[in-house]
C-alpha cells in the first residue's frame, strides 16, 4: 500500500495519465461501441436465423470489455483505482464465457440475472468514479453519472423480468449489447468534451 503524500498533485498525475492516453481509450470505445451495437441489432433484427453467430460475436465483445475493465484498472492512478472495475471486468469475462459455451436452454434460464447484476456493478463503478472525480472538483463527467444511472435502470428491468424464451432473450440481449455500446459511444464523446 502507498501511503498519501500531501506534497504530491495526484489530480494532476490523473490529468496526465488521462490526456497520453485518451485517444486510444475513445477509439477502443468507438470501436467496441460499433461492433456491441451491431451485433445487437442484427439479434434484434434477426432473432431466431443468426442467434448462434451473434451469440459468439457477443461473446467476444462482451469478454473484450472484460479485458479492457482489467487494463483500465491497473493502469489508472493509485489512488482513483476502484475495486468495482475489477469486479465488473470479471462478470464481462464470465457472461462472455456463459454467451460462449453454454447452450441456449441454459442460457435462457441464467442470462437475465448474469445481465442484470452485470449492470448493477456497471453502473455502480461509473456513479463511484464520478462521486471522486467530482470530489475533486474535475469537470464534464456528467456523461459517466448518466452511463451509470442508464445501466442500473436497465438492470431494474431486467430484474423484473420472469424467466424468459429463447425468442425474449435475444430481445434482452440485444438491448444489453445496444445499451452497452450508447454507454461506450457516450463516454467516449464525454472523453473529447471533458477537460481536466
Amino acid at each position: 500500500m502507498r501511503w498519501f503524500d500531501s506534497d504530491y498533485d495526484y489530480v494532476q498525475e490523473l490529468k496526465e495519465a488521462w490526456e497520453r492516453g485518451k485517444k486510444k481509450i475513445r477509439n477502443a470505445y468507438l470501436i467496441l461501441a460499433a461492433v456491441l451495437l451491431a451485433a445487437g441489432i442484427l439479434l434484434a433484427v434477426f432473432p431466431t436465423g443468426i442467434f448462434a453467430l451473434i451469440q459468439y460475436i457477443a461473446a467476444i465483445a462482451v469478454i473484450m470489455v472484460g479485458i479492457y475493465h482489467f487494463i483500465s484498472y491497473t493502469s489508472m492512478t493509485y489512488y482513483f483505482r476502484d475495486p468495482m472495475l475489477l469486479v465488473s471486468g470479471i462478470l464481462n469475462v464470465l457472461l462472455g464465457v456463459l454467451l460462449l459455451f453454454m447452450p441456449v436452454e441454459l442460457t435462457a434460464q441464467v442470462i437475465t440475472f448474469l445481465l442484470a447484476f452485470l449492470l448493477i456493478f456497471n453502473g455502480g463503478e461509473k456513479l463511484s468514479l464520478a462521486s471522486r472525480l467530482r470530489y475533486y472538483r474535475i469537470e464534464g463527467i456528467g456523461f459517466l453519472s448518466f452511463c451509470g444511472v442508464l445501466c442500473i435502470t436497465l438492470a431494474v428491468v431486467f430484474l423484473l423480468l420472469p424467466f424468459v424464451s429463447a425468442l425474449a432473450l435475444n430481445y434482452i440481449l440485444a438491448a444489453y449489447l445496444m445499451i452497452t455500446a450508447v454507454v461506450l459511444f457516450a463516454e467516449a464523446i464525454g472523453m473529447n468534451r471533458s477537460r481536466f
